[in-house]
């Protein structure tokens, strides 16, 4: 992300989904810090690791659980004050933040890799609006075509980010907005689980992000920073239980799977304190195109 070719190795982890046993370095950056999943790999290799459902669906959702399951996202651009406009997700999976969102308000387009994914989003809200690829190979648009771009949970899966952000900057109005969600590798539970963090979700998490970083990378890029938080009802609790589980050995041993089960009152309010003293597992961000 930097040019710098050094790094030191951390730890290792496994993949979570079991594509395969191979133990993956997840290294520190000699020049800027960032956390990198090594070795490299191209992103025809990557994509063996994705399961054709991993931002699809198992079954067409209801209106309501969609509302329901997009509310933390929809309400992050309320408290931005974002209430309208062109807009576009990358990464948007299915395409259940985009149908969240009112249609009357919002022009919605998406951007996303997996091929099932991209088909059900496009059912959802139309063939030209949803764009089968990577952001750079897309080029959705004119310059400053768009008034928000959003990248939730999409930043940390691409190998270059420095040029995915160069590219939604050209395709953001200047004064418009872009919103990045990434896990926060500054977290409790990155120190505290490390290899098992949950999160950490290698290989398919290229790069992992602390909240300077990140903000650095968006300055560089062009945009100033106007809203941070570390608050996430729907990934830090989910991410804290899982990593326990797997530290714990809760699959493998009674013992393990005893002490999970006596922690779990214990998982959401841990989790509350610790985002609160400025601990919390992921990062979402608004920053506005200079």
């Amino acid at each position: 992300m930097c040019g710098s070719r050094s790094a030191r190795e951390l730890y290792t982890a496994t993949d979570r989904l079991r594509n395969s046993e191979v133990r993956f370095s997840v290294s520190a950056c000699g020049g800027c810090g960032v956390l990198r999943t090594l070795p490299v790999m191209s992103d025809a290799e990557l994509s063996l690791y994705y399961p054709e459902d991993y931002w699809g669906e198992t079954k067409p959702p209801s209106p309501r659980w969609i509302e329901s399951s997009q509310r933390e996202k929809t309400e992050f651009l309320r408290k931005c004050g974002l209430t309208g406009g062109k807009i576009m997700d990358v990464g948007c999976g299915a395409g259940l933040f985009l149908r969240a969102l009112d249609a009357e308000c919002w022009d919605r387009f998406g951007v996303e890799t997996g091929s099932e994914a991209s088909r059900l989003a496009a059912e959802a809200l139309g063939a030209d609006r949803i764009f089968n690829s990577s952001l750079i190979e897309a080029r959705p648009g004119t310059a400053a075509a768009f008034d928000v771009i959003t990248m939730w949970s999409a930043l940390e899966h691409m190998n270059h980010p420095r040029s995915n952000l160069a590219e939604a900057k050209r395709l953001i109005r200047p004064g418009g907005t872009i919103i990045v969600q990434v896990p926060n590798a500054a977290s409790y539970q990155a120190r505290m689980f490390k290899g098992d963090w949950f999160a950490l979700d290698v290989p398919r998490h290229r790069y992992h992000f602390t909240l300077p970083l990140l903000k650095r990378l968006l300055s560089d890029s062009g945009f100033r920073t106007y809203r941070t938080t570390l608050f996430s009802k729907a990934h830090n609790t989910h991410a804290f239980r899982q990593s326990l589980k797997t530290a714990l050995r809760a699959g493998e041993s009674r013992g393990g799977f005893g002490v999970f089960c006596l922690a779990i009152p214990l998982i959401k309010p841990v989790d509350f304190i610790l985002t609160m003293l400025g601990s919390g597992a992921t990062l979402t961000v608004a920053a506005r195109a200079l």
